[in-house]
């Protein structure tokens, strides 16, 4: 058997080099990509405040609800508070599984969750990301503060760069992001970004809404160049 990992490739054509350089005949190939179709996890960023209006709330109950019935698991920062916590029982409570991410400093009694399938303790921020963005298939931005904001700009800014052709959605409850969005209009009209790139993330109004543009997800045809 032989692996490649992140080649698109025909299998086909796999076989005949091997039979032709390598005189190997009846050869079973499994090809693993990384930017495959088949959603297995998404990597939730979002608010640990307890504090938010209860539409957010429930807006994370849906989410984990439905990744449950997709089989989605939930990659997270491993909080039991706020709807980093609301999505993670939701997604448990519904039979789903759970992966949360938590650097040395935060890893706190009434902070990180005891629920989790698997809990991995970093040593610091960088490497709790590292590892999140490499064991999501997709990306999603609930609500969120200054942290929120920050992860979901980096993984945008690393598609943009063609490290990755993962999906990226935006999670709008209640009109969150509408003024981020104005934002990003305005850096298209004063031609910061080309406006292509507004094909690097998607926004979504309704947790149905999400889980349809995953299953459907197609990686966009992005300009060559990134910049302008």
């Amino acid at each position: 058997m032989i692996r490649l990992q992140g080649l698109s490739v025909d299998s086909l054509y796999i076989n005949e080099l091997l039979v032709k350089f390598f005189d190997c005949k009846n050869v079973v190939i499994m090809l693993f990509f990384s930017n495959s179709n088949i959603m297995k996890s998404l990597a939730v960023y979002c608010s640990s405040s307890n504090i938010i209006h209860q539409d957010y709330f429930e807006a994370a109950r849906m989410l984990g609800k439905a990744m449950a019935e997709k089989s989605f698991q939930l990659v997270y920062g491993g909080g039991m508070v706020g709807l980093m916590g609301e999505v993670a029982r939701s997604v448990k409570q519904h039979g789903g599984k759970t992966l949360g991410v938590v650097p040395e400093a935060l890893n706190l009694d009434n902070v990180v969750n005891d629920i989790d399938d698997e809990l991995i303790i970093t040593t610091g921020m960088r490497e709790r990301k590292a590892i999140m963005d490499d064991r999501a298939d997709a990306f999603l931005g609930l609500p969120g503060g200054f942290g929120t904001f920050e992860e979901m700009f980096e993984v945008l800014t690393l598609k943009q760069l063609g490290y990755h052709n993962k999906p990226i959605v935006f999670l709008n409850i209640r009109g969150y992001y509408d003024k981020l969005l104005d934002m990003f209009d305005h850096i298209y009209s004063e031609q910061f970004a080309k406006p292509e790139y507004r094909q690097l993330y998607h926004v979504s109004e309704n947790v149905l809404d999400v889980i349809d543009y995953l299953s459907e997800y197609q990686p966009p045809q992005l300009p060559d160049k990134w910049f302008v």
